[in-house]
């Protein structure tokens, strides 16, 4: 995969879209249309119909994109990288194996709140 194309409301989001880029370490190219959905059915008739050869024609015919609107930054991926070790780490400790902390941690809660009347 050298490149992702975001669709959608999303898209409206710029510290989402930049994270996005740095997180894939690829460029985010932009949907231009606000109606994504339903372009996307357009371009599809458009083929059945035989009005183009196929979805990729009439996509490039019928829709636009901002390419390369997010380029990742190598210093922000770098950081996302060791986030996600992090989180990897975290939930190999919590979660997985015989040691079921978080599942013993929240057996004990409601053990507790059965056990003390409501306020």
């Amino acid at each position: 995969v050298t490149e992702f194309i975001a669709a959608g409301g999303l898209t409206r989001n710029p510290l989402l879209m930049r994270i996005y880029a740095d997180v894939l370490r690829r460029p985010v190219s932009l949907a231009t249309s606000d109606q994504g959905p339903a372009l996307g059915s357009a371009i599809h008739a458009a083929v059945a119909a035989g009005a183009y050869p196929d979805v990729r024609t009439a996509a490039s015919r019928m829709g636009s994109v901002e390419r390369n609107a997010y380029l990742p930054d190598p210093d922000n991926a770098d950081v996302y990288d060791l986030l996600y070790a992090e989180y990897r780490a975290l939930h190999d400790h919590f979660g997985s194996g015989d040691d079921l902390l978080l599942h013993r941690l929240r057996r004990l809660r409601n053990q507790v709140r059965t056990a003390r009347p409501a306020h």
